[in-house]
């Protein structure tokens, strides 16, 4: 497969084939260009490409006059936080977080430590596309810098100021963590010492061999679930390869859906911040998280699908937590940008102070039965084939176009986009019972394959 993506998310697709060193320098350089030299960091997860990404994403910053912060192997949100505590002008992280083995990313951010903008993102691509780049002399090429020490210490610092340490660490929890073998696993064990709790991490070897399909979800969650009642766990969590998303195991086996980490952290955090906080989303997470800030005397400000997008909004609206349906959280007090670190670290205070299992507290979150799936589609069609379904479904539903194509009923919602990421269109079916949203996804399914066969 020759697939490459250019977008919010940085350049991503097969590594070796759509993915090149190559294309990684040019990219490098365009940051660098962007950027205009300065003092940029460079992180990696542990896939088998990414060292070869790494090294081409140095070599273009370096022909830049860049200084380059060598961060090696590194989670995202510990990069998100060396940039605003090195006060760097920017960062390059390789690693396809969520995407299979075999696909990898070079995701520029900028000087708040943040993905780029929209704004920033058309700037750099315009730099990528003309291939002029910055240039320096002989005697005034980049030079490569150790990552700071202290960082994971200053990390974890941050952490515990966004949570009570001490209040976790009296109940010595016991937790499983499944880190995919991926970037999370290098700080796993200073983690569980300064939140005093006692860690079981699976899948924790950097071999760059992803042990499962990296989305955390119920259907990647079996290892957890298998252990956590053998081992008398109060809880287990699922990562993706850059700790920018996770999903729960309840102490009782239940293995939950991705989409309901957001929610049980809104639920605690609204619950501290009090009526009137702001909380954002995109347009296709549950309604679960809908009910709750409600619940709680929130206000819920949706925008478009994209972690750039939703910390953007964050910050303009003034809002306490951002985060999604892909088990990905953010506090606007933390680092800016998904951080599943800090999701482990609430789940757990919301258990110390609430008294509650992690099944209790999963059994008071409104349900709803949710349908994920994908059609493969070509990037170049995606958006056409969108666009001749918009007046040939549900013509009694309410209507959206602000990301994709939603359809909202009173029991239940359709959602349609182009994948930012990939060569498909993915659809999202929600309702309150399980019959009317196979129903949908049945529906829908067929006639998008119908249109994409012809």
């Amino acid at each position: 497969m020759r697939f490459l993506r250019l977008g919010n998310l940085g350049m991503r697709g097969v590594a070796g084939t759509g993915l090149t060193p190559h294309n990684v320098i040019a990219y490098a350089s365009a940051v660098g260009t962007y950027l205009n030299g300065g003092r940029i960091a460079v992180g990696m997860d542990t896939r088998i490409s990414s060292k070869m990404f790494r090294n081409a994403a140095v070599s273009g910053l370096l022909g830049c006059g860049a200084e380059v912060i060598d961060a090696g192997i590194c989670p995202a949100p510990m990069l998100h936080h060396l940039v605003r505590r090195g006060e760097l002008d920017g960062a390059i992280l390789i690693g396809a977080g969520h995407h299979q083995a075999g696909w990898n990313a070079v995701a520029p951010l900028s000087s708040r430590g943040s993905y780029f903008s929209n704004l920033q993102t058309q700037e750099l691509l315009g730099i990528y596309h003309s291939g002029i780049y910055r240039t320096v002399p002989w005697n005034a090429v980049g030079k490569i810098k150790p990552c700071p020490q202290g960082l994971v210490g200053s990390y974890l610092d941050l952490l515990c100021s966004l949570v009570d340490a001490e209040k976790i660490a009296s109940r010595r929890f016991k937790v499983i963590a499944d880190f995919c073998n991926g970037s999370g696993s290098t700080i796993a064990e200073a983690f569980a010492k300064r939140f005093g709790v006692e860690m079981v991490p699976i899948n924790n070897i950097l071999s760059g061999v992803l042990p499962h399909d990296p989305e955390p979800r119920p259907r990647t969650a079996m290892q957890v679930q298998s252990l956590i009642k053998v081992l008398n766990a109060d809880i287990g969590f699922v990562f993706n390869s850059d700790m920018s998303r996770a999903s729960v195991v309840t102490d009782s086996g239940e293995t939950l859906s991705e989409e309901y980490s957001f929610p049980i952290v809104a639920d605690h955090v609204l619950q501290r911040a009090g009526k009137g906080a702001g909380v954002v989303s995109n347009c296709c997470t549950t309604r679960t998280l809908d009910d709750i800030v409600r619940m709680r005397g929130g206000v819920l400000y949706k925008g478009k699908v994209g972690q750039a997008h939703t910390i953007d909004k964050m910050f303009e609206t003034g809002s306490v937590l951002a985060g999604d349906g892909s088990g990905s959280i953010a506090l606007a007090r933390g680092v800016p940008g998904f951080d599943s670190f800090l999701l482990m670290a609430l789940v757990l205070e919301s258990m110390a102070f609430s008294g509650e299992s992690s099944s209790q507290i999963a059994a008071r979150l409104p349900r709803y039965y949710i349908i994920k799936r994908a059609v493969p589609c070509s990037s170049s069609h995606a958006y056409s084939i969108l666009r001749s379904l918009r007046g040939r479904l549900f013509p009694d539903a309410e209507f959206s176009e602000e990301d994709g194509l939603r359809f909202d009923w009173e029991d239940g919602w359709v959602h349609l986009r182009a994948s930012m990421t990939e060569p498909i269109v993915r659809m999202i079916v929600e309702w309150k019972g399980r019959e009317k949203a196979e129903e949908h996804a049945a529906k829908v399914y067929s006639i998008i394959e119908r249109v994409v066969a012809s």
